[in-house]
């Protein structure tokens, strides 16, 4: 045990330990106002952003859909009336954090991204079995 223990610091200090996590990347266009894009899983996009569930559903042949699972820029703001830093608080009260940004483009095509990211949060797990003690009545 103590040698696992000792890998695992290794590893953690090296940065080879990482623990499970959900992201999604943000991209923010002044395009005609501002347009707004996500790219991630769409059912955490759609926990996130449920007033846009019946589209993420219904378009499934969309131009922004990646895979069953996955779409890449899909056009938040055409769907619900949130500005980026709306879409930015949101994601930080569920748990995201900033962990990367970037920028760039010349004249009318400048774009800012964003990557997030939240930690799965573990579900402890029950014993199977519970074990009451008694105490003797008196």
């Amino acid at each position: 045990m103590l040698l696992e223990m000792e890998r695992w610091k290794q590893d953690r200090e090296t940065g080879r330990f990482s623990r499970p996590c959900e992201c999604l990347v943000v991209r923010v266009a002044p395009d005609l106002g501002e347009r707004i894009t996500l790219s991630g899983d769409k059912s955490l996009i759609e926990e996130v952003f449920p007033e846009i569930g019946d589209v993420m559903c219904n378009s499934v042949n969309a131009g922004w859909n990646h895979d069953s699972t996955h779409v890449i820029r899909f056009p938040l703001n055409g769907y619900c009336h949130l500005n980026s830093v709306q879409v930015l608080e949101r994601l930080q009260q569920r748990g995201f954090e900033i962990v990367g940004s970037c920028g760039g483009g010349v004249d009318s095509s400048q774009f800012s991204e964003y990557v997030l990211r939240r930690e799965l949060r573990r579900i402890p797990r029950v014993p199977s079995v519970i074990r009451i003690k008694q105490e003797p009545l008196d």
